[in-house]
């Protein structure tokens, strides 16, 4: 198993985690609750807010792009020891 088939099994366990799901959700809730209560003209921490969601999101998305990759990398090697449709016609010289 490489490093990032690896990572991409302990992230899917991270993404599956209910727990884990609660925990951002819990955290989603508080700034959309914080976003709510905070007044209109307080453009500064309207912007933090929406700061903080987006790098919420961000985390969240970085663990599903490291489960795509390790994806990838698993096909990659299945494809890579598999016998081509010629076979092994195209190696021969």
């Amino acid at each position: 198993m490489s490093d990032i088939t690896a990572k991409a099994d302990r992230c899917s366990r991270l993404l599956n985690d209910k727990d884990l799901q609660a925990a951002f959700a819990s955290v989603r809730d508080a700034i959309h609750e914080a976003f709510e209560r905070c007044s209109v003209d307080d453009g500064e921490t309207l912007v933090r807010l929406r700061q903080r969601l987006h790098l919420l999101d961000s985390v969240w998305a970085n663990l599903e792009i490291a489960v795509e990759n390790g994806k990838l990398e698993a096909h990659r090697m299945e494809e890579k020891g598999k016998v081509s449709y010629l076979g092994d016609l195209w190696q021969r010289k």
